[in-house]
């Protein structure tokens, strides 16, 4: 693994500083100023990734248009923070914004921010505007012949040889000098046009200058320099060794220490008509002062503001200007300490509808920058960051194209840092609180869905909570599914080992399921229950494991319940709360939270909400104090024991067939494990006492056995005799402190949860 240059580290702190300091003495306070273009600041979060590196996401609303906004504010006087332009190689392939900050990621050097950066031709990948990186020219570039498109003013950004970020103006020249002659160069490494000469160097990714019919090429070798590219300073002398005259093909190899001249067209080729064999000939490049020696110049535009005020070098009133589009931008404060990198999602109703240029620069200047310019935008928008705890970076904003994809493009501007990625040493993390429903959607399949925030009325453990409403009745057969998407999918950082949520289920059988994305985007399908296992009425937590063999970074992309069954399909509404990724396979979530890690019962508790016997209240309490009734105990035994709890039926008046436990209690009065208070009666609601308790247990589990000294509160003619003697010749009953075992007393849901644990 390649290991960071920590001498220049040094060296360009040390620049900043110096840098920071005139600058802070020769500008007046920043202007405040604030923008309300976007509308009303519905949210907003902020997070350090690094040190000196925070990312902010913002949601406008304004009327009917929605606008996510993320923020990369670095403190770019920090020494551990740098600036730097990357391109895959070779130059001219193009690759996604994230796997470019993966590629430029190594040992004491890590990427933890990158966005898109220049402006491309999409069918050949390859930028059209001036880039520059360490003097070396990778491309010339050409401005747009007029106003109305962004790049017609020579503008450019990047970092200048001291170190600091910069957006000014450039002037370059590239001329070569044979014949007695001088003559323009017109691009380095690119396509040839009609009356333009263009250098081709050993940087060309091709061996050859490519056919033509139309040029004349001269192969130049002997040259007094050995880098192999062509760069701002050069000065290059060479001898002509070779020449191929217009019609002859072109194409000519690319010496290894030299380089081709192919010039274009009928023009050139009379001014090049007496150049022979053995010319010496010169090629060099200059620009201005600004730039010489900078650590990297990329031409782009149009800017947004200059000198604290906003300056927009295009025609404002062109369509490019005025459409509502995914946007992209970088800018600088006034005294060059802190840098602001952009992105604003577009082209997504509901989501983001994306900001004019005119917008856009006033939004830049609102955040601080003295000096701001526009990147590439549209599809190409994309922001990437690594989140606290990841080892590399995630997409985190919203791109235009279809399904959120990632763009490849050919170039990303990248915030390093020397800090490495941020250990988790806490068992879970908090993944998505469900508290709002910002990048969150329904969807469905052979059904219709929606979500909501829950009410203060509905299941609420306190904090919020998601509600998935779902109708599986539409008449189409097969598999039918009700999804919550997560839009752009959330990261899942590091490598947890499972997922883990609170959900409260309507009573009907649900399969509760989540889909995870691999570091391929392959798509993984991972299970919070069995087939049909989401069952009960209640808040539960639930988890589901990831396979260990996936490789991150891993995302999720939705949670959510499916049917296959269609005499099983029906319409409802479930709720989720508090996704979290599990790192500790040992953790166990506070599952109530009257239930604390001393209490008495609380591994029974446990074990019974683990195996989906028992569930909480709405509000997320157990109230194990409070007693339980026989309604809530035909439940707990039905589960425990697995009965058929569909279409069964009883008799007894006082059980409302519409009740959620009149399918339990017709369960257990069939097993013979409950019956009615009267021949007529169950007495649902009625309080279930200790002696009940003894006897439904003894019937339920077949417990047998005589103890060696009943409880003394017990006569041997009591009709629960020998129900609670073979609890207690079990070591099920232990009794009260005095030595009693409290025939009449009320049964706590804490107490027949730990009888219900000992005899299962």
């Amino acid at each position: 693994m390649r290991k960071y240059d920590g001498v220049k580290q040094v060296k360009r702190f040390i620049s900043k500083i110096v840098l920071v300091a005139l600058a802070a003495s020769l500008v007046g306070p920043v202007e405040a100023y604030s923008y309300n273009g976007f509308g009303t600041k519905s949210s907003s979060n902020k997070e350090e990734i690094a040190k000196g590196v925070t990312l902010i996401k913002e949601h406008y609303t304004s009327g009917t248009q929605q606008r996510a906004v993320n923020i990369m504010d670095v403190q770019y006087r920090n020494s551990n923070v740098d600036l730097e332009l990357y391109h895959p190689n070779p130059y001219g392939r193009v690759l996604s914004t994230s796997q470019q900050a993966i590629n430029n990621t190594y040992q004491g050097h890590y990427v933890v921010g990158a966005v898109n950066a220049s402006f491309y031709n999409m069918q050949t990948g390859m930028p059209v505007n001036l880039l520059v990186k360490g003097n070396e020219i990778l491309n010339y570039g050409i401005l747009s012949a007029d106003a109305n498109r962004p790049v017609h003013y020579p503008f450019a950004v990047g970092v200048n040889r001291h170190g600091a970020l910069t957006m000014t103006e450039f002037n370059t020249s590239m001329t070569y000098t044979v014949g007695g002659q001088k003559l323009e160069l017109s691009a380095v490494n690119a396509d040839r046009v009609n009356g333009s000469s263009v250098i081709y160097t050993g940087s060309h990714r091709e061996a050859t200058t490519g056919a033509s019919q139309f040029v004349t090429e001269l192969v130049v070798t002997n040259t007094n320099q050995t880098n192999s590219g062509f760069s701002f300073g050069d000065k290059i002398t060479g001898t002509v060794a070779e020449i191929r005259r217009l019609g002859e093909g072109g194409n000519a190899a690319i010496p290894k220490n030299g380089f081709v001249i192919s010039a274009n067209g009928g023009a050139l080729r009379d001014k090049l008509a007496n150049v022979k064999v053995g010319d010496t000939i010169t090629a060099e490049a200059t620009i201005n002062d600004a730039w010489r020696d900078a650590e990297f110049v990329m031409a782009t535009g149009p800017t947004l503001v200059r000198d604290g005020k906003v300056n927009i070098s295009m025609n404002t009133s062109s369509s490019q200007a005025l459409e509502r589009a995914p946007r992209t931008a970088i800018g600088v404060s006034s005294d060059g300490s802190k840098l602001f990198l952009i992105t604003i999602d577009g082209r997504q109703p509901g989501f983001s509808e994306g900001a004019t240029i005119p917008q856009l620069a006033e939004y830049m200047r609102s955040l601080g920058a003295h000096h701001a310019i526009n990147l590439d935008g549209g599809g190409s928008t994309t922001m990437v960051a690594r989140l606290p705890f990841a080892d590399t970076v995630s997409v985190v904003n919203r791109p235009s194209d279809s399904g959120g994809r990632e763009r490849s493009v050919p170039t990303t501007l990248q915030v390093v840092t020397t800090e490495p990625p941020m250990q988790i040493t806490k068992p879970f993390l908090t993944v998505h609180d469900f508290n709002s429903l910002n990048g969150i959607q329904a969807t469905a399949a052979r059904a219709t869905a929606s979500i909501s925030t829950a009410s203060v009325q509905e299941p609420n453990r306190g904090d919020g909570a998601l509600k998935l409403t779902y109708d599986y009745t539409q008449g189409e057969t097969g598999t039918s599914a009700a999804y919550v998407r997560m839009n752009p999918v959330l990261p899942l950082r590091g490598n947890p080992q499972e997922l883990g949520m609170w959900a409260y289920g309507d009573g009907r059988e649900h399969w509760l399921r989540a889909t995870i994305l691999d570091g391929n985007g392959a798509a993984h399908t991972i299970n919070f229950t069995n087939e049909n296992g989401f069952n009960t009425r209640g808040w539960q937590y639930v988890r589901a494991a990831i396979p260990a063999h996936i490789k991150g970074p891993i995302r999720l992309q939705q949670v959510y319940i499916a049917q296959a069954n269609t005499t099983k399909q029906g319409k409802g509404h479930v709720y989720f709360d508090q996704l979290e990724a599990i790192y500790d396979s040992s953790y166990e979530v506070q599952r109530f939270r009257d239930v604390s890690d001393t209490f008495w019962a609380r591994q029974a508790i446990l074990t019974l909400n683990r195996d989906a016997i028992i569930s909480g209240f709405d509000d997320g309490t157990f109230r194990p104090g409070q007693s339980i009734t026989r309604a809530q105990t035909a439940t707990m035994i039905a589960r425990a024991l697995n009965l058929p709890t569909s279409g069964g039926k009883t008799s007894l008046r006082d059980v409302d067939p519409n009740s959620v436990y009149y399918d339990s209690i017709a369960a257990v009065e069939k097993a013979g494990i409950m019956i009615g208070k009267t021949a007529s009666t169950f007495e649902p609601n009625a309080t279930l006492t200790r002696a009940e308790m003894a006897s439904i247990l003894q019937r339920a589990y077949n417990i047998q056995g005589v103890s060696s000294s009943p409880f003394p509160d017990v006569p041997s003619h009591h009709w629960a005799y020998s129900a609670i003697d073979a609890l207690k010749a079990k070591g099920v009953a232990s009794g009260m402190p005095d030595g009693t075992y409290g025939l009449n007393r009320p049964t706590t849901r804490a107490e027949f949860s730990v009888f219900l644990d000992r005899v299962k």
